[in-house]
């Protein structure tokens, strides 16, 4: 049966293209790491000891694909860096937002970073476009209350979704309550869960096993599992 798949959320770090020679003060755009204690550890952790002034600027997805752009069409560059997700990264492909980061790769590949990885970064192209910064994944917290629900044989550690569903409902029907949650709320990041976990763990991939069997299969199980979570998931 299907398991829970944990699959690399990509981060990208990347040199913008510039005209002329980079300021002395470097500009870091990101759409990552926005919380303000995120935000503060940055620039006070991370960035610590940088040669030369840096300054990190966080922002929404959508306004920085709009910045980025207004900046390539003007041909007047402010951002000299920027960190986001791969998606939004690609589309700047196509506009010459970004500048080829070829020389960082051997400094990469001596700290360890896998061939698969950087290869992401090439973004369908010949040239290292961006160097993986961070990922994410998902982390899964259960109350020592509700491991007498688990079902027999069933590996805390090691679930499948089949499995999730019948603890969920063994916990329903013992309890009468829904206790299962997701972050499904208006900023719960659920798309990121179905992109980088269901889907795969049920079709293998994303994008070209998007229509298939197998997602529906994904699809009929989940509204199965769905019947057993918590109402308060959807805030």
């Amino acid at each position: 049966m299907t398991g829970l798949k944990r699959l690399l959320a990509a981060t990208a770090l990347t040199g913008a293209a510039l005209s002329g020679a980079m300021a002395q003060e470097t500009i870091f755009l990101s759409t990552q790491l926005r919380p303000v204690e995120e935000a503060t550890k940055v620039r006070q952790m991370i960035l610590k000891g940088a040669p030369g002034p840096v300054t990190f600027i966080v922002e929404e997805p959508s306004p920085f694909q709009t910045r980025m752009d207004a900046e390539t069409q003007a041909g007047k560059r402010t951002i000299s860096m920027v960190g986001a997700l791969h998606g939004e990264l690609a589309p700047l492909v196509g506009s010459k937002a970004l500048e080829p980061v070829d020389e960082l790769v051997a400094k990469a590949k001596e700290r360890g970073m896998p061939d698969a990885m950087l290869a992401l970064g090439k973004l369908g192209t010949d040239k290292q476009m961006y160097i993986p910064w961070m990922q994410a994944t998902y982390i899964m917290a259960a109350k020592k209350e509700a491991l007498q629900y688990l079902p027999a044989g069933a590996d805390v550690n090691a679930l499948t979704y089949a499995q999730l569903k019948d603890w969920a409902k063994n916990i329903q029907d013992k309890t009468g309550k829904r206790a299962l949650g997701f972050p499904a709320g208006p900023k719960g990041l659920l798309t990121r869960f179905f992109q980088g976990y269901l889907y795969p763990s049920y079709t293998g991939g994303v994008v070209t096993s998007f229509k298939s069997a197998d997602a529906e299969a994904m699809w009929g199980a989940f509204k199965d599992l769905w019947t057993h979570v918590n109402p308060n998931s959807a805030s």
